[in-house]
């Protein structure tokens, strides 16, 4: 029964004074004892019965303490609060006759009970001692809730408890709600089943939707907290004390996830929705080990040996778009399992994953034009424009050259020239942080590139200084054969005399080797930009050198004859003209 249908039912319960007893049970952490206190709250004044009283059975070991718990907690709902406090039971007691004189002295002697909650008596002792024989002529005509009934104490057996309740209504004109996990009875669940239809005038098993838990779980001001709650319903989790559990977590998170990308913090949510629910309610939800396994185990699903855990998981996590089970969730999982994250781990991997799908979000707005482009013959000349201008107003930093040179080209052809000479400049200016390699244009095809971005480039690597000896790059990876992209990226950035400067600084059998290396680039990997760029500098500044004189043409002759062709044939064609 949804949380609407029991409010329902429990508004109709307090809406008489017949003498009656009402069971509501449902799944630990569901939220019956909630939703009992806000439908009393809220149906307080219009009571029929003007005295409430509130039990939990957990670790209560006889009916005595039962009973003495149901006076001490008695509170009147014409006062301010529901909570039991000393004065309210004091209170209480003061309206029967001959039990004053003995209520102050028994409070003399045990002062300490003030400061706690009524509930709470039977166990300071004397106080309770003093009352437990009589305590049930106390009781009459009042709404008493007892709760907990699963986690009774030992000794206090289910039919003694039903027994009383049946008293408390038939002879003492009360009305009782018994709140508790059926499932969970275990041995006593037996007699429960078995005095229920004698006892019981109606039972309601409170099974609340997602939506309903979630909004009971969280509240409606807490943002973070709404996000999750769409995750919650999602995965169909109805326990409001996981919910919380795993808001409470989330709230460690929060400091990590400011500043990133919007998409990490849905990232995160949708993550620790998941695997808090898997750590924390393991009987309902998916096995915490296979949701880790689901990446190897997926592609295999078609394969008659896997079970139908398996199987079922599969099914759940597609219609969540849960993805696989990577890093980040692996963090998440240990720290939900341990009571702490490793703060400093996730917030390496999270500023990762905030690096990428920023670039993923910045690929996406840069490619749309094209996009509409290609995509038919519509009359969408207006938002094919729009997004190009979106591309450079959001992203002018992740454009390429030639994306740049492309849309600049389109809007000039579309009769946009003002709009194409003010992206032109702020284009330009958004790539001053951009490294060497980024301005040298050997990657792109220059020819296709607008000039005036080429020229703003040429300028700007011009004046940037060779930060970085050459040379000793050079010789690190001749004498290594050890190198890496970025330094081969940035000898393939240099001017054509820092080239000239190396081949000179090089004598007898190292130079041998540093230029045979350079030309073996150009020959066995044609598919790695730096390395044909660096090889066709070298040998452009072999041809140079060998222009310098006779003898040095004499000197570099053997290694002229080995420059691989495609390194000769920017030299050929910008000769084409002359011929």
């Amino acid at each position: 029964m949804s949380q609407k249908n029991v409010f329902e039912q429990i508004e109709r319960f307090l809406s008489t004074e017949n003498p009656e007893v009402l069971s509501v049970s449902g799944r630990w952490g569901v939220g019956k004892t909630h939703l009992w206190n806000e439908t009393l709250k809220a149906n307080r004044a219009t009571a029929k019965l003007r005295n409430y009283a509130y039990v939990s059975l957990f670790g209560m070991r006889s009916l005595d303490a039962l009973t003495t718990a149901i006076v001490q907690s008695t509170v009147s709902l014409e006062g301010p609060e529901l909570e039991p406090t000393f004065d309210s039971y004091l209170e209480h007691l003061s309206s029967f006759p001959g039990v004053i004189a003995l209520t102050k002295r028994a409070a003399r002697k045990s002062t300490t009970v003030a400061s706690k909650a009524a509930s709470t008596l039977p166990y300071v002792g004397k106080l309770a001692d003093l009352f437990a024989p009589g305590a049930a002529l106390l009781i009459s005509k009042q709404i008493i809730c007892i709760d907990d009934i699963e986690r009774a104490g030992q000794g206090l057996d289910m039919a003694d408890v039903l027994g009383m309740v049946s008293s408390l209504c038939e002879h003492k004109g009360c009305k009782v709600v018994l709140l508790l996990n059926e499932d969970a009875l275990g041995e006593q669940g037996t007699k429960y089943r078995s005095y229920i239809e004698k006892v019981v005038d109606q039972a309601v098993r409170f099974e609340p939707t997602p939506e309903e838990s979630a909004v009971a779980a969280i509240s409606a001001e807490d943002v973070l907290g709404q996000q999750l709650a769409k995750q919650t319903v999602a995965l169909g989790i109805k326990n409001i004390r996981v919910i919380r559990r795993i808001r409470r977590f989330l709230q460690h998170l929060e400091s990590e996830l400011t500043d990133l990308h919007s998409g990490v913090t849905e990232r995160v949510i949708k993550s620790i929705a998941l695997l808090g629910w898997c750590v924390f309610e393991p009987t309902l939800a998916p096995d915490l080990a296979l949701v880790c396994r689901y990446a190897k185990f997926r592609i295999n699903l078609s394969n008659e040996n896997c079970s139908a855990n398996e199987l079922n998981l599969d099914q759940l996590l597609k219609a969540y778009d849960f993805g696989d089970f990577d890093q980040i969730d692996q963090v998440l999982s240990d720290g939900l399992q341990a009571g702490a994250f490793d703060r400093q781990a996730l917030q390496k991997l999270l500023e990762d994953e905030s690096k990428k799908l920023a670039s993923e979000e910045a690929r996406e707005v840069i490619s749309k034009p094209w996009k509409i482009f290609h995509d038919g013959l519509g009359n969408d000349q207006d938002k094919f424009i729009e997004a190009i201008c979106t591309a450079f107003e959001r992203y002018s930093n992740a454009m390429s050259p030639t994306d740049a040179s492309d849309a600049l080209q389109f809007l000039r052809e579309l009769g946009r020239t003002e709009e194409a000479e003010r992206f032109l400049p702020m284009y330009v200016d958004t790539q001053k942080d951009k490294p060497r390699e980024f301005f040298a244009l050997y990657t792109c095809n220059r020819g296709r590139l607008d000039p005036h971005i080429v020229t703003a480039f040429d300028a700007i690597l011009a004046g940037m200084p060779v930060d970085r000896d050459p040379t000793e790059i050079l010789r690190k990876i001749v004498f290594s054969q050890d190198w890496g992209p970025d330094e081969l990226a940035y000898l393939a950035t240099l001017p054509s005399e820092c080239y000239d400067k190396m081949l000179k600084d090089w004598q007898g059998h190292d130079l041998n080797n540093a230029i045979y290396l350079a030309l073996d680039f150009g020959r066995l990997d044609t598919s790695a930009t730096n390395k044909i760029e660096f090889a066709r500098q070298m040998a452009a500044s072999l041809q140079r050198i060998a222009a310098e004189s006779g003898l040095n043409r004499l000197r570099l002759r053997p290694y002229l004859t080995k420059i691989p062709p495609a390194l000769m044939a920017e030299e050929q064609s910008s000769e084409e003209p002359d011929n």
